[in-house]
C-alpha cells in the first residue's frame, strides 16, 4: 500500500511491519522515476508499506531525519531502520534490498 505522509504522522506509520519510505520532491527527475517502481512494487509486494514523504511540503522532516537530498530512501522494519539509501534504484534492486530484511 503506498501512504503519503502528512504532518508529524510519519513515526505512527512506521512503528510495525516493513516500511519503504521514499522521501522526494515534486520537481525532482530521479524521484518521479522511482515513484513507477514504487507502483510496480506496490502491486508485486502489497504486504509493504511504502510510505511517501514530500519533503517540500513537509521540511519538518528533513530536518528530523537528516535527509540532505532526494530521492532517500529509508528501509524500516518495526519502527528501527535497517538501511537508508540515497538516489535511484529500480523494482528489481528495490525488491533484492527487501528481501535481505524481511526474510
Amino acid at each position: 500500500m503506498i501512504i503519503y505522509a502528512e504532518e508529524n504522522n510519519l513515526n505512527e506509520l512506521i512503528k510495525e511491519g516493513f516500511s519503504l519510505v521514499d522521501f522526494y520532491s515534486e520537481t525532482c527527475g530521479p524521484c518521479k522515476m522511482l515513484a513507477e517502481f514504487l507502483i510496480r512494487l506496490d502491486s508485486e509486494l502489497p504486504f509493504i508499506n511504502i510510505i511517501k514523504v514530500n519533503t517540500t511540503k513537509y521540511p519538518n522532516y528533513s530536518d528530523e531525519y537528516q535527509i540532505h537530498a532526494v530521492p532517500t530512501l529509508f528501509f524500516i522494519k518495526d519502527g528501527n531502520l535497517c538501511e537508508r539509501h540515497l538516489g535511484l534504484l529500480t523494482t528489481e534492486q528495490l525488491k533484492t534490498k527487501i528481501a535481505q530484511y524481511l526474510y
